[in-house]
């Protein structure tokens, strides 16, 4: 199997665009008239307000010849719930998951859960076009036989600091450039606007860039302390352990939002900021031309900026090139169907899959497709009606700076492109990653790592930042029992089988 950073030499040299189950899962897919059947359970990173047969649903129905019985689940649940799913065998036909770098999913493709997939890629090969080689010889299993569909993403996804430029200047402040300005900040802006929101982020990943300012890469495993051969998961990382004790206090001053970790849609800090509700929050980079046309429509006279990385050591956090991914269940009954429409979306429906329908979703500006703003369409053709039915895009689609400019002038903020271009730059000018090669399977970690975690350790680490008792010795006392159950294992077996713990670098940095 090839390890990553013989991938990163070939897989991320592409110029790349930022861009769930019913009653037929457990093999309840066919065809009828030419209409290929499946149902598809997948998170969605948006409002949770998906429409079953909504317009845009069913035109690419009708222009596909398929019937998706899609469900979802938000992002911020999708782990936990999809575990019950998986224990009772009632898979839906197509299911997204974290593929065979997770100890839970590799277990249930090795125990025939899933389909395999090689003979669909090779009589479609503009599916298997999408994904470089490398990554598919990557997903292989011992056998040489591939099942999983890769979500691929650009490595370099920075979470900016937004903040409102206008009531800045308004409170006669700068742009904090520590992590003891932040805070020194939040206080004045909570002092100066007392009926906002100083700062907001939807869960702990949001906070990954400012872990970096701690000199850490979040939810990585990083070389021991005093063992440089030796890696350590995220949660024995004392400067990790240090992030969280931080946020914790800031959220005990008042300075971060009280619905953190209480609101179940992830997207609820941005949507707080769209509604000109806080001052500042973490969001996805790509996100900005939306917030500002959003922002605008509720304060016409606000100004997005983006706080560059605070203090020497900030930085963006690299990831793994693929977030998450889909499987075809071993029972589907008409695969053939399946895959012909995956190639259909990179084919002739590759205008439908990027662009969506003419009039509701892009115009046509001097012979050249320009998106509308989600705000300014139908509700039927928004983002939340188009996420769930959403399957696969090609790698060279990642990061497209000529289609981002086409949607910062679309947004009314074509004055800010470079300017969100320069703050990329700086996020990106020093990497943090994660040492742990994802593809190298513990066995103990297989068999029982996600029970081991949900058990000892998922409680006490998330509720940590709003639980204003938690300390750092019953953080340290969880992880002990951690160690105990098998967790010590666990560590041994990778730091076994990963003989290279050397940093990764990616091409592109």
């Amino acid at each position: 199997m090839l390890r990553r950073r013989q991938f990163l030499a070939g897989a991320l040299l592409g110029s790349v665009s930022v861009s769930a189950c019913s009653s037929a899962g457990g093999g309840g897919s066919g065809v009828s008239g030419g209409v290929t059947t499946f149902s598809y359970l997948r998170p969605t990173w948006g409002p949770a307000t998906y429409t079953k047969n909504g317009a845009y649903e069913r035109t690419l129905e009708k222009k596909a010849h398929v019937d998706i019985r899609a469900q979802i689940i938000p992002v911020i649940d999708y782990d936990t719930k999809v575990n019950t799913i998986l224990a009772s065998g009632d898979i839906p036909d197509v299911i997204w998951g974290s593929g065979p770098v997770s100890g839970t999913w590799k277990e249930a493709q090795d125990e025939g859960a899933f389909l395999p997939i090689d003979k669909y890629l090779d009589k479609y090969p503009a599916v298997r076009k999408a994904v470089p080689d490398t990554i598919w010889e990557t997903l292989k299993d011992k056998n040489g036989d591939t099942y999983f569909i890769p979500n691929l993403i650009w490595p370099q996804v920075p979470f900016f600091l937004y903040y409102r430029q206008d009531l800045f200047e308004k409170a006669n402040l700068s742009e904090p450039k520590t992590l003891p300005e932040f805070v020194t900040t939040l206080s004045a802006l909570k002092s100066r606007y007392p009926k906002l929101v100083p700062f907001t982020m939807g869960y702990e990943w949001h906070a990954k860039e400012l872990a970096t300012s701690f000199g850490v890469a979040k939810s990585g495993w990083e070389p021991a302390p005093d063992d440089a051969h030796r890696l350590i998961p995220w949660f024995m990382k004392d400067k990790e352990i240090d992030l969280y004790f931080w946020l914790q206090d800031v959220h005990r001053k008042g300075l971060l939002d009280p619905d953190y970790g209480v609101a179940k849609e992830p997207n609820f800090s941005t949507d707080k900021f769209k509604a000109g509700k806080t001052v500042m929050a973490i969001e996805h980079w790509g996100a900005y031309a939306g917030i500002s046309s959003d922002l605008r429509k509720v304060v016409p006279d606000a100004r997005v900026g983006v706080v560059s990385p605070l203090g020497e050591l900030g930085g963006n956090r690299v990831v793994f090139p693929m977030d998450r991914g889909f499987y075809v269940s071993a029972k589907i009954k008409d695969a053939d169907g399946f895959f012909r429409f995956l190639d259909w979306t990179l084919t002739d429906g590759s205008t439908f899959r990027r662009w969506g329908v003419a009039g509701k979703t892009y115009k046509v500006v001097d012979g050249k497709r320009v998106p509308i703003p989600d705000n300014e369409r139908d509700k039927a053709y928004q983002g939340p009606q188009q996420e769930p039915l959403h399957f696969l895009d090609p790698y060279d689609e990642k990061l497209d700076w000529d289609s981002m400019k086409l949607g910062f002038e679309a947004s009314g903020v074509a004055d800010r492109f470079d300017y969100v271009k320069g703050k990329f730059a700086e996020y990106t000018a020093k990497a943090y990653t994660d040492y742990r090669d994802p593809t190298v399977m513990s066995p103990t970690e297989v068999k029982k790592g996600t029970q081991l975690f949900e058990d000892l350790l998922q409680k006490p680490t998330q509720s940590t930042i709003i639980n204003h008792k938690a300390t750092r010795q019953d953080w340290l006392r969880a992880v002990d029992k951690w160690r105990a159950a098998g967790g010590d294992t666990i560590i041994a077996e990778v730091n076994r089988l990963q003989k290279d713990k050397s940093k990764p670098r990616y091409a592109s940095l």
